[in-house]
C-alpha cells in the first residue's frame, strides 16, 4: 500500500468529512451515526458514553474552524492534525470544541480510499 501524501486538498477533504462526522456527534443521535457513518449500534452507544464523560448534553460540539484548524496551537499541535499512517491510510486527530472552546477530548479518525473517494472510519475518543 502506498503512503498517502498529505496535500492541502486532501487535508481539506479530510477536514470536511471530519466536520460532518462531528456535526452528527453534535446531534447526539446514535441512529444517525449508524446510518450515515456505518457504526455498529454498540460502537455508536460507546461514542456517546465517551462524549458524555467529556461534555454536557447541552454543549454544542464542533471542530476548530477551517481557517485555524491546521495552525499549531499550544504545545505545537494543530486543532486538526492530518497525517499519513504506516498502513497507507490518513490519520486524523481532532480536538473537539464545546460551545466554541477547546476541550480535553480528541477525536481519532482514519480515512482510507483512493481516487478522491475517501471513507471516514471512527477510531476512538481520548484525551
Amino acid at each position: 500500500m502506498m503512503e498517502m501524501a498529505v496535500t492541502d486538498s486532501l487535508r481539506q477533504l479530510a477536514y470536511a468529512q471530519a466536520a460532518a462526522f462531528v456535526q452528527t456527534l453534535d446531534g447526539r443521535d446514535p441512529v444517525a451515526l449508524q446510518r450515515d457513518w456505518g457504526l455498529s449500534p454498540a460502537v455508536a452507544d460507546e461514542v456517546f458514553e465517551m462524549l458524555d464523560s467529556y461534555f454536557a448534553a447541552s454543549q454544542a460540539l464542533s471542530l476548530p474552524p477551517l481557517a485555524q484548524a491546521f495552525v499549531p496551537g499550544k504545545g505545537g499541535r494543530p486543532g486538526v492534525d492530518v497525517y499519513a499512517t504506516d498502513a497507507g491510510a490518513l490519520g486524523l486527530e481532532c480536538r473537539l470544541l464545546a460551545d466554541g472552546k477547546p476541550g480535553e477530548a480528541i477525536l481519532h479518525l482514519e480515512m482510507s480510499g483512493h481516487d478522491g473517494a475517501l471513507r471516514l472510519h471512527y477510531q476512538y475518543i481520548g484525551s
